[in-house]
């Protein structure tokens, strides 16, 4: 993976361009509703690693990932700015599983609102060990 110092202008401009398509893809997705809800992963909770390198799956589905982020949800709405908020859906495994809620451009407070209604529904301070301490 090249960083920013390390890209030509042309490979800038392609990363542009792949930017553009997938906020049009998302604002397609997006169109008449006013959230998007998704899980946070595409695989069951990996555990972190203590020196902070946590890496998951690199397949998901028999599609080859990056092990680094290609099992996480979270990273196309991170790339195109929508935003988005993880709520705890529960445990798998012993490990926490988030639902992501992901709403339109700038509607940050809406993303709120809808992540507030369900941890109003789906209470996990009590579920989680040592939530709350």
């Amino acid at each position: 993976m090249l960083g920013a110092l390390d890209r030509s202008a042309m490979q800038a401009r392609a990363d542009e361009r792949l930017r553009s398509l997938v906020l049009d893809a998302v604002a397609d997705v997006l169109q008449g509703v006013d959230v998007l809800v998704t899980p946070t992963l595409a695989v069951l909770p990996v555990a972190n690693r203590d020196d902070g390198t946590t890496t998951g799956p690199s397949e998901v589905g028999g599609v080859p990932v990056d092990p680094s982020i290609g099992w996480c949800l979270t990273y196309p709405f991170n790339f195109t700015g929508h935003p988005a908020a993880s709520v705890p859906a529960g445990l798998a495994d012993g490990l926490p599983v988030g639902l992501q809620v992901v709403g339109q451009r700038h509607d940050d407070a809406g993303v709120l609102a809808v992540g507030a209604a369900l941890e109003a529904v789906l209470p996990w301070a009590t579920t989680y060990p040592g939530a709350g301490a």
